[in-house]
């Protein structure tokens, strides 16, 4: 994986960028394997929180206890991408899936990861996996371009997997250029802790998998008290769902 500055750059103007293959068709083939065999063991074990459904099947996971997502994501490209765009040493806050089944894959509302993250130096990113091809279609992710720079206002979304939305997004998607990547499995987007994404529905015949894993510095803070905050938000509208 050869990275360069000129990706650096445009990482630090738009908030995020895609860099294709990142991962072998063999390497996708043993995630998405794990993926279904973690899926039979747990589905019916794992609640509120840790997972979603759309009707009888997975729109996303949010909880992995199994050892090969761990170093699924703690591999060493995943550690060079977090040293090269961070600037320092980096760790693995976390990992979710995000199905989005075909036909009936739930759309996730624009929001920012660092508000559910609650970092007190945002200087941290999401790698976004493809696990199918990611096009308009069947819902690949969409961005507002260079709008990381700051954390913007967020209420409740009641929407299962992205718990939280922006407010007045309306306004901010008349301000930032929109943009989607179509991605080939093992194509990646790396994306910054702040900028503003979602996704829409999913009404095709071709199902939208990707695999994220949450990368920051090692000595990232939380801020606690918005943390909290948010928790209450959260579950909440987990016991709504009930």
């Amino acid at each position: 994986m050869n990275l360069n500055v000129k990706q650096y750059k445009n990482y630090k103007i738009n908030g995020v960028i895609k860099i294709n293959s990142v991962f072998s068709s063999k390497e996708i083939l043993v995630l998405k394997k794990n993926i279904n065999l973690y899926i039979k063991e747990k589905k019916i074990k794992l609640k509120g929180k840790q997972i979603n459904f759309i009707g009888n099947k997975v729109n996303s996971i949010h909880f992995f206890n199994d050892k090969f997502f761990k170093n699924f994501s703690n591999q060493k490209k995943i550690m060079d991408l977090g040293h090269y765009f961070l600037k320092t040493e980096p760790k693995i806050k976390h990992y979710e899936y995000f199905a989005k089944p075909k036909k009936i894959g739930l759309a996730s509302p624009m929001h920012q990861d660092n508000y559910y993250w609650n970092l007190k130096d945002p200087n941290a990113f999401t790698i976004w996996v493809a696990i199918d091809n990611a096009t308009k279609d069947n819902g690949a992710v969409e961005y507002l371009i260079g709008s990381h720079k700051k954390l913007y206002s967020h209420i409740a979304s009641y929407a299962p997997g992205s718990s939280q939305k922006v407010k007045r997004i309306d306004k901010l998607k008349k301000k930032f250029i929109k943009k989607t990547f179509n991605l080939k499995p093992g194509d990646c987007l790396l994306h910054h802790s702040q900028i503003i994404h979602g996704s829409k529905k999913n009404q095709s015949k071709l199902s939208r998998r990707g695999f994220t894993i949450q990368v920051m510095k090692i000595n990232s803070e939380v801020d606690k008290k918005k943390f909290k905050k948010y928790q209450v938000s959260l579950i909440k509208q987990i016991n709504s769902r009930n």
